[in-house]
């Protein structure tokens, strides 16, 4: 704290003998500061030497080596000086010992040059803070010349008023901080004229009999550019002690730098600019409103409206704010409340925190007194509250910094809310625009202009940039040849106020064709002028698929020995032209090569998407064929998904896996049935024979025993025939008759993998995995049993064993006291059929809440199924989840979401994987997650395999995680030791 100057002693000042220094510090030998002393009679001495003392004051002597009585002017002791006059040395003597040293001068510096900072670091401290030595060139020097030379050695603001407050002393520098102006004395006026509102000089009470820095205060003057200035008051009194006025200094904190022009007026300069018009002679007080009438006007003002006051003064540490301030936090009137900006900031959103530190930084940085932001801050419930908070500096400090602000907090949470749904409803709908391909545009009728979104822009492929067109520019997208009429009819639409609706063509700049829809929506409005709202998107895929129902209905009059369908030659064809073949070449050492083809997941689409879209998949699995087969091979439809095409004198082996590869790349592209996307593939079996081996069926046989080695390798493949395939047929074979025995003898048993929460890893669930235990072949997957037993129809009881399986490994792990979220358990299409399902389901009494039947083939429920739809419904009845899986994969589809309205879906491994490298992957994940969240389905992401999975798949917010990289499929025994170690790290996977 700042601690101002007692009670000056005038009658020191009227004493010429003494050479005055005034300083706060304790008495000698109690490590006082440097003092400056002057010798005023020899010019020898007219410099300041600095050197270490203990005492307040000197009395000098006319003398080459004067002796200087020297009294302190706070305990009256008495010692004597003595000043060498052959060098700038200053020595001690009298009750001090004689034995002190010397203390020679660091620097020596002329008087009128020591700078505030110097006088600072080395001077005395009058007010605490800063002083001058009061100096007086004879014994008749007056009390107001003593005092003039005493205010002119402060380079800080200061004056000296009498009793009536009428100053009759002050420096340039008070002239210039509180009139504007150093070259106007404010000598004659009157300080009271100065005073900030609410302060007196009427209250102040000077003891006469007070000791030093008993009776200093302190008032608020109007001047400086923050308004607002702070002086010591501090009484003069002379010899009787009696007090004729006050000496007031500027506080040094308080004094703002700056060209005085800028700051903002005092009433003596705005007197002295003609602002005012003062009644009476100089020094006359300038009359204000009623202090009680603007008082209550105010008060009622910020009550009414419900604003919160604040008022902080960081220098003085006061600190208001209103009852309402209060309230709005749900604070309590003797709550704490931060008292700083630090202290503050902690309380304040974290994504506000960066905006308010710059807003801060500006009123820091002096580039405005305004406070204006919006904020979010905690109430005392946990919830966050909007505030506007408004208001100004009044105060800045010497350093420029603010130090008093006052204003106000408004609650605006209602229209924030109400601010930030509509940007989420706006969100919502340019994002299903997008994932519809839809250009947005309006057209302003009466301003003749139209605004195009930047999807529009890319429709007809323009880069400026600019959204805003001219109404006449649509019309130069248009094909020539459907310009005329459809401009003619936009015309007429326009003329009458109706709707627009039409089809038309757009040349693209590579010359290919698209077909633009267009839908516009005539609006009047009352504010802005009749105009249209409307969309573009792009439709070529519709009339792509409505030629190709052309040529397949051209297809149907086909001839009897080619299939209807693809137009391809069906198995008569084929065989009667092997056979024909085979006998014109009875001997020769002719060659023969066939490719066996079969659609992958053919059997997903015709069951999820119809037998419509299975015979478009047919017929563009015909055309794949034919365009990437030589030009005299027979392509032939066999029978269901497969195909065959029948080489005579084929290429060499490196040319047939070319024809293979550019066959397999062509399949597995995405085609459009409608609306729906179909993702096939093939896999490719190929079997090559010459001479006599070409010439019977055996060739169409090694050719299929190589094609289930190709599917068996994962799909999407091609293989040769080799003799070891027959081999592995037979051992099929065996498998299938020890699958069945497997199944009788119970080695058909289930396997678990744990699902985490993605944010806190944390176990959410469990995935029921069925394994076969063989005794003969060991432990085999799925895919290595799956489909034979689907051939053996056994799916849905491997279904029902898996359920009961994991039923019965629920209720040993609830009495071993572990706690399973869930389990997850596949159920085929085949027993979602089942219309005796639910009364199978029923006597196993099925835990609520703790299973889930997960749809692998969940795209078949696209199209109405009663039985299946009685089914879900009596399944949700009881209590059981429904999940989508391997969606992504063909498997599932947009409209089963909309259709089966899940609580999870599961993202397909394939998917998954490529997102820690692929951008694009990433954003096709982030968009089935958004998907998701607006069906209110929880997401599964399947095959997480690294960390790096686990981090991207948090930011993009995946509700769940499954995969090796977390854990591997466990039988019931690990499980449970699985859980009972996660349950030592507090319930969460460890991932160190």
């Amino acid at each position: 704290m700042i601690t101002p100057v007692a009670s000056i002693d005038i009658s020191i000042l009227s004493n010429s003998n003494v050479i005055d220094a005034y300083r706060p510090e304790k008495c000698p030998g109690a490590g006082h500061a440097r003092n400056y002393v002057q010798n005023i009679n020899n010019s020898k001495y007219d410099r300041a030497y600095e050197y270490c003392n203990d005492f307040a004051d000197v009395a000098r002597a006319p003398s080459p080596n004067p002796r200087a009585q020297v009294r302190c002017i706070f305990c009256h002791r008495q010692l004597t000086l003595m000043i060498n006059s052959r060098k700038p040395q200053i020595r001690v003597v009298g009750e001090v010992p004689s034995n002190t040293p010397w203390k020679t001068p660091s620097r020596i510096k002329t008087y009128r040059t020591l700078s505030d900072n110097e006088a600072l670091s080395g001077g005395n401290y009058l007010t605490g803070r800063l002083s001058r030595v009061a100096m007086h060139l004879n014994a008749h020097t007056s009390i107001v010349d003593s005092i003039d030379r005493l205010v002119d050695a402060f380079t800080l603001p200061a004056f000296a008023m009498g009793c009536d407050h009428y100053v009759f002393s002050a420096n340039a520098a008070a002239n210039t901080l509180l009139i504007g102006d150093a070259d106007t004395c404010l000598i004659g006026h009157s300080a009271s004229s100065l005073l900030a509102p609410g302060q007196s000089f009427d209250d102040f009470e000077i003891d006469h009999g007070a000791t030093p820095r008993q009776d200093a205060q302190t008032v608020d003057l109007l001047c400086g550019q923050s308004g607002l200035g702070v002086f010591s008051v501090s009484g003069l009194k002379d010899e009787s002690g009696v007090l004729f006025g006050y000496f007031c200094q500027a506080m040094p904190s308080q004094i703002t730098s700056g060209d005085p022009r800028n700051r903002p007026s005092s009433p003596l300069q705005k007197e002295k600019e003609g602002e005012f018009a003062r009644p009476g002679a100089t020094g006359g007080r300038v009359e204000q409103a009623p202090v009680d009438e603007d008082d209550t006007r105010w008060k009622t003002a910020v009550l009414s409206a419900n604003h919160a006051v604040w008022d902080h003064d960081f220098e003085k540490d006061q600190h208001y704010v209103s009852e309402t301030w209060r309230a709005l936090r749900g604070l309590a009137p003797d709550d704490p409340i931060p008292t700083s900006s630090e202290a503050w900031l902690e309380t304040i959103h974290p994504q506000d925190l960066d905006h308010i530190k710059t807003q801060l930084g500006r009123l820091d940085a002096r580039e405005t007194d305004i406070v204006d932001y919006k904020f979010r801050q905690k109430h005392v419930k946990g919830h966050w509250v909007w505030f506007l908070s408004c208001g100004r500096v009044v105060r800045r400090d010497a350093q420029g910094l603010p130090a008093r602000i006052i204003g106000t907090d408004t609650d605006i949470t209602d229209i924030k809310t109400v601010e930030l749904e509509r940007h989420r409803m706006a969100d919502r709908l340019d994002t299903a625009m997008e994932a519809a391909g839809m250009g947005r545009w309006e057209f302003d009728i009466g301003a003749n202009y139209a605004f195009w979104d930047d999807r529009m822009l890319e429709l007809f492929e323009i880069t400026d940039g600019i959204n805003i067109r001219s109404s006449t520019e649509w019309g130069q997208y248009i094909h020539p040849g459907d310009r005329d009429k459809t401009l003619t009819l936009a015309a007429e639409c326009l003329k009458s106020g109706e709707d627009i609706a039409c089809d038309y063509r757009h040349l693209r700049k590579d010359g290919t064709v698209r077909h633009i829809r267009t839908r516009g929506k005539y609006v009047e409005d009352e504010m802005h002028g009749p105009r249209y709202y409307g969309v573009n998107f792009d439709v070529t895929h519709d009339y792509a698929r409505a030629e190709e129902l052309e040529v397949a209905r051209a297809r149907l009059e086909y001839e009897s020995r080619h299939d209807a369908l693809t137009g391809l030659a069906n198995r008569r064809y084929l065989d009667d032209v092997f056979t024909k073949n085979a006998d014109h070449s009875e001997g020769s050492m002719q060659k023969r090569a066939i490719l066996h083809f079969d659609i992958d997941h053919f059997k997903q689409i015709n069951d999820t998407l119809g037998h419509d879209a299975g015979d478009a998949t047919l017929r563009h699995a015909a055309g794949v064929l034919k365009a990437n087969v030589p030009e005299e091979a027979l392509v032939a439809r066999v029978g269901g998904d497969e195909f065959v095409a029948l080489l005579f004198c084929p290429p060499d082996i490196c040319q047939l896996e070319q024809i293979a590869r550019n066959i397999i790349r062509a399949m597995s592209r995405p085609f459009y049935y409608g609306s729906q996307q179909c993702n096939t593939g093939t896999s490719i079996g190929i079997a090559v024979a010459q001479g006599s081996d070409a010439l019977n069926n055996d060739l169409f046989i090694n050719a299929d025993l190589a094609l289930y080695a190709a599917k068996k390798a994962g799909r999407g493949r091609f293989r040769f025939f080799t003799q070891e395939m027959k081999t592995e047929a037979r051992r099929r074979k065996n498998s299938f008759d020890a699958l069945l025995a497997g199944f009788d003898n119970g080695e058909i048993t289930c396997h678990y993998q744990p699902q985490f929460d993605a944010n806190t890893l944390e176990l959410t669930g469990l995935e029921a995995l069925v394994r076969w235990e063989s005794r003969a072949y060991g432990l085999l997957m799925p895919d290595e049993f799956l489909s034979t037993a689907e051939d053996m129809g056994l799916v849905a009881h491997f279904d029902e064993l898996v359920l009961r399986k994991t039923l019965n490994d629920l209720y040993k792990w609830e009495a071993e006291g572990l706690e399973i979220p869930r389990v997850s358990v596949n159920v085929s299409s085949h027993r979602l059929n089942d219309p005796t399902l639910i009364e199978r389901l029923k006597p196993l009494n099925l835990p609520r809440g703790k299973l889930s039947f997960e749809l692998l083939e969940s795209a078949f429920l696209d199209s109405k199924n009663e039985i299946i739809e009685q089914n879900l419904i009596q399944i949700e009845k009881m209590g059981i989840d429904i999940e989508i899986d391997d969606f992504g994969s063909g498997h599932a589809s947009i409209v089963s979401l909309l259709h089966i309205a899940p609580k999870r879906l599961k993202i397909d491994r394939s998917l998954i994987e490529p997102i820690v490298v692929s951008q694009r992957q990433r954003d096709l994940i982030k968009t089935i997650i958004g998907i998701g969240k607006m069906l209110e389905v929880k997401v599964v992401a399947e095959g997480v395999e690294t960390l790096d999975h686990v981090r991207v798949l948090q930011e993009i917010g995946c509700c769940y995680l499954q995969g090796y990289g977390l854990a591997r499929p466990m039988d019931a025994k690990g499980i449970g030791n699985f859980i009972r170690e996660m349950n030592t790290n507090e319930g969460r996977l460890a991932t160190g």
